[in-house]
């Protein structure tokens, strides 16, 4: 955002025919700031793509956020601190209790859990919960999906709006990372000759729809 400015300035005094790489500099920095928040940033994006028209590449990069900027992403932090809640859900689930269950059944899920972490008995939502939790601490965000995406029937379905946030999460930083260094590279110099290289793509969130045998679950 620091060199937002300047870029403009420098727009002032640039000719006609170089504009357009600069007004997507400006674009990408406009925007990279939002992309580690946890925000809806409609307004910044739209401006970016404004900014970008009749860039292919930098388009090709903006288009999967438009399926994110209506609602933003938590942040890591916000999705560790989250995670026991789901978890927890995600057990009674598997056990044939749903999220509103009464207070003893979620003491005994939140029970059933620590005793995993000390080798006790694991049921496929106590290990999947176990293993994404442990990840979710290092910072290890897709390992933690990847983890979680095990899970099948009543327990993948209690875990499914957890993981949407968690799928927009990493959207948004590839996002960032990919924006960022097509940014890099078109304002090094000689930056003319990249042009001609193909924009790295960044995939749409995939989490899988709850099946018809979860929305059974009682």
């Amino acid at each position: 955002m620091r060199y937002l400015i300047p870029l403009l300035l420098l727009l002032l005094a640039t000719p006609l025919q170089a504009q357009p790489a600069l007004l997507a500099l400006a674009g990408a920095e406009l925007l990279l700031p939002h992309l580690a928040r946890s925000a809806p940033f409609p307004r910044a994006l739209a401006v970016t793509q404004a900014l970008t028209a009749g860039e292919a590449d930098w388009q090709a990069l903006l288009a999967p956020l438009d399926a994110v900027a209506e609602q933003g992403a938590p942040l890591p932090r916000q999705l560790a601190a989250s995670f026991p809640v789901a978890a927890r859900a995600a057990v009674l689930a598997e056990m044939g209790h749903p999220a509103e269950a009464g207070r003893l059944w979620h003491w005994m899920a939140g029970a059933m859990r620590l005793g995993a972490r000390f080798g006790g008995g694991e049921s496929p939502a106590l290990a999947a919960t176990e293993a994404a939790e442990v990840l979710l601490g290092r910072g290890e965000l897709r390992a933690a999906d990847q983890a979680l995406a095990t899970l099948v029937g009543p327990a993948a379905a209690a875990l499914l709006t957890w993981r949407q946030g968690l799928a927009r999460r990493l959207l948004m930083e590839d996002a960032a990372t990919a924006l960022a260094a097509l940014a890099t590279a078109r304002a090094a110099p000689g930056h003319t000759a990249a042009r001609t290289a193909p924009a790295r793509t960044v995939p749409a969130p995939t989490v899988p729809a709850p099946t018809a045998r979860a929305a059974r679950a009682p």
